[in-house]
């Protein structure tokens, strides 16, 4: 297969990268040469690389900054999965657009399969639901990935880092570390998301929703805790409500994948396994940094 890739410089696209490499050709224009914004650079990028998969990892994802900016929220998040999804579909590719556990309200603490209803709680929950409907209509073969709690190597290149590089910076300095306990979710590594998604393609799948994110769940407390665990580091860590914040967030996003055993396909492994591999690479993988935007948090 040949790939297109938006926002392939970030922690997912650089794990696409990675894992394609040897299986497929995949083509990531860096966010200085065409903005997915951009409708006719969509377009023309899309045309020129003919490629048989388009795939929107683009993403303006800072929470508080959604707020402050909606228009850019949803011109990245909604605007940019249109441009996208239009391509694709004029040069006969199917579109992938990545979404995020933040289209729920978190109101279910057993969490959320990829049918249940959506619920957003900020900006950038409405304009990733918008995403996903607009990538929905203007491609009907398209495919809607999920994950949350992204960590990938390229995210401590630079481009803001990820939860583990920011845990483990603050232990090495000595800080004390207080984690929120309340608030559940499955994380998820993108080197895990990025064979899943080509799994995905692989096999054909049908068109649909799909959680990619790592099985199993925890708070961002324990997320920190068993990371301390792993790398042998001591950490002055310690528990802490969410209380009051600038920005509502589900309080219980975990994705449930309902359909890999339906289809036959393996299950994702658990997110202690995922982070274990994580720690253990870390280091031997050296990403080269880009301007384009991140990943969906």
């Amino acid at each position: 297969m040949r790939l297109l890739v938006f926002g392939g410089w970030g922690q997912l696209g650089t794990d696409l990268a990675a894992a394609a490499d040897g299986r497929h050709e995949l083509v990531r224009p860096p966010h200085a040469s065409v903005d997915v914004m951009d409708e006719a650079g969509v377009r023309a990028s899309v045309l020129e690389a003919r490629p048989d998969v388009v795939i929107d990892a683009a993403a303006f994802h800072k929470v508080e900054l959604c707020e402050e900016d909606p228009s850019r929220s949803f011109g990245v998040n909604a605007g940019g999965a249109l441009n996208a999804a239009r391509a694709a579909r004029e040069a006969g590719a199917r579109c992938v657009y990545v979404s995020t556990d933040y289209v729920f309200d978190g109101e279910r603490p057993a969490g959320y399969a990829e049918h249940d209803a959506v619920g957003p709680l900020s900006v950038y929950g409405v304009s990733k639901v918008a995403g996903e409907q607009v990538t929905r209509n203007a491609c009907p073969d398209s495919l809607v990935i999920r994950g949350s709690g992204l960590f990938g190597h390229a995210g401590s290149s630079g481009k803001g880092g990820n939860f583990v590089e920011t845990m483990l910076a603050k232990a090495a300095a000595g800080d004390s570390i207080s984690v929120v306990d309340d608030q559940i979710f499955a994380p998820s590594s993108t080197h895990d998301m990025a064979e899943r998604v080509l799994l995905l393609l692989e096999r054909r799948v049908p068109p649909g929703t799909y959680h990619v994110a790592n099985a199993g769940s925890c708070s961002w407390y324990q997320f920190a805790r068993r990371t301390f665990e792993l790398a042998g580091i001591p950490a002055d860590l310690s528990p802490r409500p969410a209380g009051e914040q600038a920005v509502r967030r589900p309080r219980s996003s975990i994705l449930l994948d309902t359909r890999s055993a339906v289809l036959g396909l393996p299950p994702n492994r658990p997110w202690e396994e995922a982070l274990a591999w994580y720690l253990g690479e870390r280091g031997r993988r050296r990403p080269r940094a880009d301007a384009a935007v991140g990943g969906p948090g």
